[in-house]
């Protein structure tokens, strides 16, 4: 059932797109029914908790527009393993939905970043050699496109 943009529901959304920019948080709670409203008025009650300092485990990245929310790295921390990269934003299809949702609803994983980076790695465990062999590709490339590169200047 939607509900209003609560600071709680905020920083829920911001957990499950970290990294994201007001717009695309909010789009994806409307998106998934998990709050209701116009994306420009749900953007302006987001700014308004942040700029409240209602959103203490939130930290927004000013360097560039748009700007982009993230969890503080105690937070972060706090619940997962240490990334080393953007996030990725993606839409699920129907299967993929199910699946995430059948994860967090179980309480396998305690949300659907948490359920997508369970299947991922699941995913890769089990196609390990396919993947190697790909990864082993992709870095031959890299280093013959130095290779012309540091020939070429």
């Amino acid at each position: 059932m939607a509900s209003p943009l609560t600071p709680q529901v905020t920083m829920n959304l911001v957990r499950e797109n970290n990294g994201g920019t007001a717009q695309e948080i909010i789009r994806d709670g409307l998106d998934r029914g998990i709050i209701r409203g116009t994306v420009t008025g749900q953007v302006g009650a987001l700014v308004k908790h942040y700029n409240g300092r209602r959103l203490p485990e939130v930290r927004r990245d000013d360097r560039q527009r748009p700007y982009r929310y993230y969890l503080k790295e105690s937070v972060i921390v706090q619940q997962t393993t240490q990334y080393i990269s953007e996030p990725i934003t993606f839409r699920p299809t129907s299967e993929q939905e199910e699946i995430i949702t059948a994860l967090t609803e179980t309480k396998k994983c305690s949300n659907r970043s948490e359920a997508v980076q369970w299947v991922l790695n699941v995913g890769i465990a089990s196609k390990r050699e396919d993947i190697h062999r790909i990864v082993q590709a992709y870095k031959e490339i890299e280093r013959l496109r130095r290779q012309v590169q540091q020939t070429g200047t």
